[in-house]
């Protein structure tokens, strides 16, 4: 199949989830054999995309979709989400009708809700079949980040742009032929936001470097390791909390203990908080080893969706995980078979302990973790399974057509 495919960043190099989610559809479908244009914002103009270009045409937008006050301030007398608005481009919106119009393309795949508007385009211009990949349900992380905040002027705020997520949202899941959910959990928050949506659920997946033997090093005694990209608000809150309420706890029953972070440019409020037991790295260009150094990986997420990567990861890695329920929202993995699954303060952070001094459990949960990986969450199969859906828009549009 020719495919079209739109993204709101170029996905590369692989240092957080979203890029991660984006450049494996694309790396799979094409060694399935479709070929795919890839349209894509630039961020930073200072990427190396030649392992990207192996599996599509690269065509990119120099555009920053970074948090503006400004911005924000003049979303106010806007109907469009901030968070949405960010991304309409002109320049964007005439290199896509340029393309639709001296190519042809059986089908459109967007990534991300923030990109919707140009499904629509591709839709209205060409008609063309557009499925919607919703690696989040954006409403859902608003909705849970709003409930982390006081009340004053910024709660307002983001309750005003919740209302008006949540109408987008709505709005543009009547105009995709297919929405693909992530997790089940997020098919049904769609469905609560449009009955009548059509929705595949297709997890994430886990690329097949992360399931080779670790390598002979090792492991840091009392270590804790959490890893992701530090441009999304989730990760930060997660780090915060963990710091703040949890960490401490681990300390007074393990002293020697810990705590690794990794990821590029963290919060300055975070990178304050460096110590001989806070280790701040910053990015790390070999992960899995870093990784696989060491006991326990966390994700003590209080706000989100989607589904987290960097657990399905250290699960490949054989490292065993401590989540919260939020963190592991959609991974059919099971408290005590696959990982250790806690809420409160005191019991994340008995687990981590627990970990660090019970060697049966910990190898228990890795093995049963890497063996739930390696069945369900490879991204060869993940791949088959948009090939699917694309197949069912492209025969729908055809019956469209006939009648």
């Amino acid at each position: 199949m020719r495919i079209l495919q739109i993204a709101p960043q170029i996905p590369y190099p692989l240092s957080d989830g979203g890029k991660v989610g984006i450049f494996n559809i694309t790396k799979h479908l094409a060694l399935r054999g479709h070929k795919i244009t890839l349209l894509a914002f630039d961020r930073d103009g200072l990427v190396d995309v030649t392992p990207l270009q192996t599996f599509c045409e690269l065509i990119t937008i120099r555009r920053s979709t970074e948090n503006s006050k400004v911005g924000a301030f003049f979303n106010l007398f806007s109907s469009t989400p901030y968070n949405i608005s960010k991304y309409r481009s002109r320049k964007f919106h005439a290199a896509l009708s340029k393309l639709l119009a001296c190519r042809r393309f059986d089908v459109v795949h967007v990534d991300h809700l923030h990109m919707a508007h140009y499904g629509v385009l591709c839709k209205s211009v060409a008609d063309l079949p557009f499925v919607l990949r919703e690696h989040n349900v954006e409403s859902a992380i608003m909705e849970r980040f709003l409930a982390r905040l006081g009340s004053d002027l910024f709660r307002r705020y983001v309750d005003s742009q919740l209302a008006q997520l949540r109408n987008y949202e709505a709005e543009m899941l009547l105009k995709v032929d297919c929405c693909c959910a992530i997790t089940g959990a997020d098919a049904e928050r769609i469905h609560m936001l449009q009955p009548s949506a059509e929705v595949s659920v297709i997890p994430g997946g886990v690329d097949s470097a992360f399931f080779e033997p670790p390598t002979s090093q090792e492991k840091i005694p009392a270590s804790i390791v959490f890893f992701g990209s530090w441009d999304w608000i989730p990760n930060q809150d997660a780090v915060r909390w963990f710091l703040e309420s949890i960490f401490p706890l681990v300390k007074r029953r393990c002293p020697r203990a810990t705590l690794f972070i990794m990821g590029k440019k963290p919060p300055e409020d975070i990178q304050s908080l460096r110590s001989d037991s806070v280790i701040i790295t910053g990015f790390v260009p070999d992960l899995k080893r870093e990784v696989q150094r060491c006991q326990v990986a966390i994700a003590p997420y209080r706000i989100g969706g989607g589904l987290r990567f960097k657990i399905l990861e250290s699960f490949a890695m054989r490292v065993p995980v401590v989540s919260t329920t939020v963190g592991c929202e959609g991974i059919e993995a099971e408290h005590q078979k696959h990982l250790l699954i806690k809420d409160s303060p005191e019991g994340f952070a008995q687990a981590i302990v627990r970990l660090f001094e019970d060697h049966v459990l910990h190898e228990s949960l890795v093995t049963q973790a890497y063996a739930l990986a390696a069945e369900k969450y490879q991204w060869g199969s993940v791949a088959e399974k948009f090939e699917l859906v694309y197949h069912r828009a492209v025969d729908k549009k055809k019956q469209e057509m006939i009648q």
